[in-house]
């Protein structure tokens, strides 16, 4: 944010901030720093706001990231918290000292209260310190308005205490709505798609530890799965991993005629996981009820790579995150933003 005439802002917690432009305005968290909702101002003066709300109230008694959880935030590191009771053959878990592991879902990052260091018309820069015994010393996150565009531009800059190699992700939530298959989602070029590699949810229909060459005929429970069209029909929950991606998805929301844009760098997050929360968590907070598609720039293996690593042969195993090294600060710069289909 080098240039710019900001003032510091005090955190006031759950308050967060604004940052509003001639195309839009954002609402960011201090909570995870999660960004969103943001009403963007389609030519002709329509708001068009993309992201999406957990459907439950801010519950304290819920892990910090599902408190409140919206939108968009960092992943630093892209892990569980826990190993899962029972991996795949061939896979193990990693110690419990690994410096990949985290004790928050997702990092401190998703977790824990950002500050405002600088704030002005259409910018807003971020900071978060890490525990004095993580591998990361601080994040720092800049969201800025496109001045002559509805699109915000998104950059996540991270510091390391240690030289490592650390699963990293992004993780753009977007809301699901409408009749079944009236959105579409184009992850552009890509080389492969893997399901999870055990069983996902209770209700998820693709089967663990498969790959397919395209997300429109995924091999699922009964015939194939295409993670394209979305909302799926019926009640499911699935979770995939594409392999080296172009870094740009497009998702439209096909009844109002508006594509959303993201853009990120490939060469540092060259994978996306896609979480199709499709109404199949039956157990609470979730309850049934929650519409939601993650599409989720990764360095890493889904939300596993700190807390268990695979076989050698895996088409994933050499996604161990992305290389830090100590006192040098990692850049990552995205964009979110919505315009008319054509």
């Amino acid at each position: 944010m080098s240039g710019l005439s900001c003032v510091a802002q005090d955190v006031i917690r759950d308050a967060g901030w604004r940052v509003d432009w001639a195309h839009g305005s954002a609402r960011v968290s201090a909570l995870g720093g999660m960004l969103g909702p943001v009403d963007f101002r389609l030519p002709g003066g329509r708001i068009f706001q993309p992201f999406y709300q957990a459907p439950w109230q801010p519950d304290p008694a819920l892990p910090p990231i599902l408190q409140q959880m919206h939108g968009e935030w960092p992943c630093v590191p892209f892990t569980r918290n826990q190993a899962p009771e029972q991996l795949p053959p061939g896979w193990r878990e990693l110690p419990g000292n690994a410096p990949q592991r985290s004790s928050e879902i997702h990092g401190a990052g998703a977790n824990r209260y950002w500050q405002a260091i600088e704030q002005a018309a259409g910018c807003l820069l971020l900071e978060l310190h890490y525990p004095e015994d993580s591998p990361i010393v601080w994040l720092r996150r800049e969201i800025s308005a496109d001045p002559h565009a509805a699109r915000v531009l998104i950059s996540l800059e991270i510091m390391p205490r240690a030289t490592l190699q650390l699963p990293i992700a992004l993780h753009p939530t977007f809301r699901m709505a409408g009749n079944p298959g009236s959105m579409r989602l184009d992850m552009g070029t890509y080389r492969s798609v893997h399901t999870y590699p055990l069983p996902f949810e209770q209700a998820s229909r693709l089967p663990p530890g498969v790959s397919a060459a395209r997300l429109e005929a995924l091999p699922a429970v009964n015939g194939t799965l295409d993670l394209t069209r979305l909302p799926l029909p019926g009640q499911t929950e699935e979770l995939v991993q594409v392999k080296d991606c172009s870094g740009q998805a497009r998702l439209d929301y096909l009844s109002s005629g508006v594509r959303v844009v993201l853009d990120w760098d490939a060469a540092q997050l060259p994978d996306c996981v896609l979480w199709v929360s499709n109404g199949g968590r039956s157990h609470a907070p979730w309850l049934g009820r929650n519409y939601a598609l993650g599409i989720e720039p990764v360095n890493g293996l889904f939300e596993l790579g700190g807390v268990a690593e695979p076989e050698s042969g895996h088409p994933l195993a050499q996604r161990r995150g992305i290389a830090l090294q100590q006192g040098i600060a990692l850049k990552l710069n995205y964009s979110i933003g919505v315009e008319l289909i054509p």
